[in-house]
């Protein structure tokens, strides 16, 4: 088995899933949107956690079950992430699938968001931050830690420890160069990078690509 991870966040979309959910829910919940709004700005001041604003934002949907919170992911889709999604993305998704790999979605990306855009890439395995339930309903706080850097990796490593993975024989793309770990998993890595610029410090195996780069080529 040969694996093709993608980060999702400025690799697969152009922009950044958090981010433009913040914006959208701002904008549907005009109620929130003080409280949102003020802490965003403690958070740019240095005051607080990004993961306490993160979770603040999600409290609207406190008692949801997953069908309604796969709901407002699709919403999400609908709205802001299909138009997000890069043209160089999904053909490289379409070709990890045609040379023989099973493309991940590997993200810090909440759940109900990256599910929604794997649906549409026809990505079945997901690997990114989950929310908290309790007794079926979501507890308004993300479970575990998110996904970024080494914490990314393990799970990707804890996903696949059963199956029989080629890891010489499999890639990853992001544009983060807190992935590195990510990149140490895999045979070929792929930094997604403006101007093909490789970040210093990335593992030998990475090589840059500007994929906006070859969109307007």
């Amino acid at each position: 088995m040969r694996l093709a991870l993608f980060d999702l966040d400025g690799t697969v979309l152009r922009g950044n899933s958090w981010q433009l959910y913040f914006w959208w829910l701002v904008r549907r919940r005009p109620v929130q949107a003080p409280g949102l709004l003020a802490r965003l700005v403690l958070r740019a001041a240095g005051a607080g956690s990004g993961r306490a604003l993160r979770e603040a934002a999600l409290r609207p949907w406190r008692g949801a079950d997953t069908t309604e919170l796969a709901a407002v992911g699709r919403q999400m889709l609908d709205e802001r992430l299909r138009a997000e999604v890069r043209p160089v993305a999904r053909r490289e998704i379409a070709r990890a699938i045609a040379d023989g790999c099973e493309p991940v979605l590997a993200t810090a990306a909440f759940d109900f968001l990256a599910e929604a855009v794997a649906r549409e890439l026809g990505v079945r395995e997901v690997v990114c931050t989950r929310l908290e339930f309790a007794e079926g309903k979501f507890a308004g706080r993300i479970a575990g830690p998110e996904l970024r850097g080494e914490a990314k990796a393990a799970a990707v490593r804890t996903r696949f420890a059963w199956r029989d993975v080629d890891w010489a024989a499999s890639r990853a793309f992001s544009d983060d160069a807190e992935d590195g770990p990510l990149f140490t998993l895999v045979g070929e890595a792929v930094f997604i990078a403006r101007g093909a610029m490789r970040p210093a410090g990335l593992p030998a195996n990475v090589r840059a690509v500007d994929w906006d780069a070859l969109v307007s080529g």
